[in-house]
C-alpha cells in the first residue's frame, strides 16, 4: 500500500474509532483522560498568554521603526505582535502535545490494552509489572521524540533562513515531523500490547509511515476544535492508530497466505 493511500486510510479510522468505542460502550474510558487533558490545556493557555505578553512587551519597548509614517509604524507593530504570539502559541501547543503524552501514559496504556484485547484478543498476561513497563515505555518514547522533534524543527528553521528557497517548505516539513512523532507514540502503544520490542516497533511504524503521519495530522487538526479537541483528540488518535495498524497487519497476513497458496499450487 503506497504512502498516500496509507494517509487516506488513517483519516477513515478516526470515524471507525468512534464506531468502535460506541459499539463496545467504551465511552467511560474517555472521561478521565478528557479531564486531565482539559486541565493541561488550561494551564498551557495561561502560561502561553503570560509568556507572549512578556515577550511582546519586551520587544515593543525596544522596537523602533524606520518608517516616518505613523500608520505604517502601527501596522508593523501589529504584525510583529501577531507573529510573536503565533510563535508562542505553536511552541506551547507542541509542549501541550507532549505533556499530554507523558501525563496520560498510564491511562493510554490501559485504553490501548482494552481496545486491543477486544479487537484482537489478549496477547499477554496482564499484571502490574507489564502495566508499569507500558507506562514507562510510553513516557520514554514521548520524551525522546520531543527532543528529536525540537532538534530537527530548529535545524529546519535555521536552514530555511540560510537558504531562502527552503523557507516556504519549512512549515510543511515541521508539520510532517510533528505528525510523525505524535503518530509514532500512539502506534507504539498498540505494538507494546503485542510484546513487540522498541526496535521492532520502530521498523513496523516506519513501514506504515503514511498511516502514522496521517494519524498525527488528524490529531493536529482535531486538537484545534474548541473544547472537543482538547477533550477527545488524544484518545481518538490512540484508538484510531491501533485499529488501523491491526487492519494493515491483518491484510498483509491474508495477502501473504494467498501468495503462499498460489506458490504451492504452482509447485504441484
Amino acid at each position: 500500500m503506497d504512502f498516500l493511500h496509507q494517509i487516506k486510510l488513517s483519516f477513515s479510522f478516526y470515524w471507525k474509532a468512534f464506531r468502535f468505542l460506541d459499539t463496545h460502550n467504551l465511552w467511560k474510558l474517555l472521561v478521565l483522560p478528557a479531564i486531565i487533558s482539559l486541565i493541561i490545556a488550561f494551564l498551557i493557555i495561561v502560561f502561553a498568554i503570560k509568556t507572549s505578553g512578556i515577550i511582546v512587551e519586551s520587544v515593543m519597548e525596544n522596537f523602533q521603526s524606520t518608517s516616518p509614517d505613523r500608520t505604517v509604524h502601527s501596522l508593523i507593530e501589529g504584525l510583529l505582535m501577531v507573529v510573536i504570539r503565533a510563535f508562542v502559541f505553536f511552541f506551547y501547543l507542541k509542549i501541550y502535545r507532549y505533556l499530554t503524552l507523558i501525563l496520560l501514559a498510564p491511562l493510554l496504556a490501559i485504553i490501548s490494552s482494552k481496545v486491543q484485547t477486544i479487537a484482537a484478543g489478549p496477547s499477554k498476561k496482564l499484571c502490574t509489572s507489564t502495566y508499569l513497563l507500558e507506562c514507562t515505555r510510553g513516557i520514554k518514547i514521548a520524551v525522546r521524540n520531543f527532543f528529536i522533534e525540537i532538534t530537527l524543527s530548529t535545524s529546519i528553521i535555521v536552514i530555511s533562513f540560510l537558504i531562502a528557497w527552503i523557507m516556504p517548505l519549512a512549515p510543511i516539513a515541521i508539520l510532517l515531523l510533528e505528525c510523525y512523532f505524535m503518530g509514532y507514540s500512539m502506534a507504539d502503544y498498540r505494538n507494546e500490547h503485542f510484546n513487540i520490542t522498541s526496535r521492532e516497533s520502530r521498523k513496523l511504524i516506519n513501514n506504515y509511515a503514511g498511516l502514522v503521519i496521517g494519524n498525527g495530522l488528524i490529531f493536529n487538526f482535531f486538537i484545534l476544535i474548541p473544547l472537543l479537541g482538547v477533550l477527545f483528540a488524544p484518545t481518538f488518535a490512540l484508538v484510531a492508530s491501533g485499529l488501523s495498524i491491526n487492519f494493515l497487519e491483518k491484510r498483509k497476513d491474508i495477502l501473504g497466505n494467498s501468495d503462499q497458496s498460489v506458490l504451492m499450487m504452482a509447485k504441484s
